[in-house]
């Protein structure tokens, strides 16, 4: 079956020119409410504290994708894979709300984290195989490519680029070295997923146009 021709047989072209506009828009939306959060905890607050624009977007960032992923366990063929993604987004959540766990000792937030991902282990457990694949057909999604690459420069690039002793070095020096680094460093960034997203969409057009695909 070809990919292509399938999907321009459903969709019109002014369809998927409207829907590719609009998700570029959304991302420059996104990108202006990002740095102007960032920018009124800086001059309102003096920073990014717990309690602030940033972290409260952050917050409701991750209420909307658990939101989303708790109503596709309701989808049968990925309802175990998202409930395995629903419990990994929720101890995030949790680990996001650790100022307020911390008003009852410090670092209790780990406990509900425990917890929680324990039990969704235990159910995704209880489908064994069943759940296994549902969680193959979930990650056969193309969208979760996106989800993954976030989910790594989250807890992968975020960590390292912002270790304290780096910075403490950094702003020590001109102030123009400090925005050349920022700068160039999320460009960088930025390249990068634009080459994954060159590969993928390279990789789909390939195994769309195959004879094989064609043929059946």
């Amino acid at each position: 079956m070809n990919t292509l021709s399938t999907f321009s047989s459903n969709h019109s072209s002014r369809t998927v020119v409207k829907w590719n506009l609009f998700y570029i828009l959304a991302v420059i939306a996104v990108c202006l409410m990002v740095n102007l959060s960032v920018r009124l905890d800086y001059y309102f607050l003096k920073g990014i504290p717990e309690l602030s624009i940033t972290e409260t977007l952050q917050g409701l960032a991750l209420i909307f994708i658990n939101i989303l992923f708790y109503k596709a366990i309701k989808i049968s063929s990925i309802g175990s894979g998202s409930l395995l993604v629903f419990g990994f987004f929720t101890a995030l959540l949790i680990r996001e709300c650790d100022f307020w766990f911390d008003k009852i000792s410090h670092g209790f937030w780990l406990y509900p984290a425990l917890i929680s991902t324990l039990s969704v282990l235990y159910l995704f457990s209880r489908k064994r195989k069943q759940g296994l694949r549902e969680f193959v057909n979930l990650l056969k999604l193309p969208a979760m490519s996106k989800v993954i690459v976030g989910v790594v420069v989250l807890v992968i690039f975020s960590r390292i680029f912002g270790t304290g002793s780096f910075w403490r070095e950094v702003v020590s020096q001109d102030a123009f070295v400090v925005k050349t680094i920022i700068q160039e460093g999320l460009e960088l960034l930025c390249y990068c997923f634009i080459s994954i997203g060159a590969w993928e969409t390279y990789q789909q057009a390939k195994m769309a146009n195959t004879p094989n695909c064609n043929n059946r």
